[in-house]
């Protein structure tokens, strides 16, 4: 008699815990979905401001660009930067939307996936930095005649074309010639998939955005906790 009671008062417990832990699954699961919003939310919101400002440049570029299409040294400084923020624009978009899946991914498996494409495309930036050298060395090509063009003489009405006889541009085609090829060869070694190489761990290690990189913690976190309940 005892032992049946005893029997029964265990089956009564194991069934109480299976409960309990069906109850937890959703609770996780919405503790989930509120803590990788929070960690990402910043990350939108920097993504959706800079993607604001690169439009701006992008039009402004463009104008540029046509008033200036006759005139090499400044129509190729323009094109140069306006296919660089062309394609930073895009990553941006890219960001965004992989925020996004993200918070509509219902399960583990498919959050983690949706953070490691997230991750990459936050890669994009330090895999540019190379190609960005001689992106950079255009923008006071096109800024100083900007400037001029609105008669804003911030800069004394300085041209640095015509202030280096033509020099600057020179050294802008040296650069790009020398970097070019440089700065491809580093874009494509700096991957996950190159994680195997020292240095390109470091590196990917290094620039990986840190909200990123806490929200996929939280997710292995999360997961061990669903496999104990």
């Amino acid at each position: 008699m005892e032992f049946d009671t005893l029997k029964s008062m265990w089956q009564n417990q194991e069934a109480t815990l299976e409960k309990s832990a069906k109850l937890n699954t959703p609770l996780l699961d919405k503790i989930k979905s509120q803590k990788i919003h929070s960690m990402l939310k910043p990350l939108l919101l920097q993504n959706k401001i800079v993607l604001v400002f690169h439009v701006l440049f992008i039009a402004g570029l463009l104008i540029f660009f046509v008033y200036h299409i006759s005139d090499l040294p400044y129509a190729a400084s323009a094109l140069v930067l306006l296919l660089f923020y062309v394609y930073l624009t895009v990553n941006c978009i890219q960001q965004i939307k992989a925020i996004r899946k993200v918070d509509r991914c219902t399960d583990i498996m498919s959050k983690q996936t949706a953070l490691a494409e997230l991750n990459t495309h936050v890669l994009h930036y330090p895999r540019l930095s190379l190609l960005s050298i001689p992106v950079f060395l255009s923008f006071p090509v096109v800024v100083m005649k900007a400037m001029i063009d609105l008669q804003l003489n911030y800069f004394d009405g300085l041209d640095i074309i015509t202030y280096t006889k033509g020099k600057w541009w020179m050294v802008e085609c040296i650069v790009c010639i020398i970097l070019v090829p440089a700065g491809a060869w580093f874009y494509q070694q700096v991957k996950p998939a190159n994680m195997h190489k020292p240095w390109v761990k470091t590196i990917i290690r290094g620039v990986s955005s840190k909200n990123v990189y806490r929200a996929a913690q939280f997710m292995e976190e999360l997961q061990g906790l669903r496999k104990e309940n």
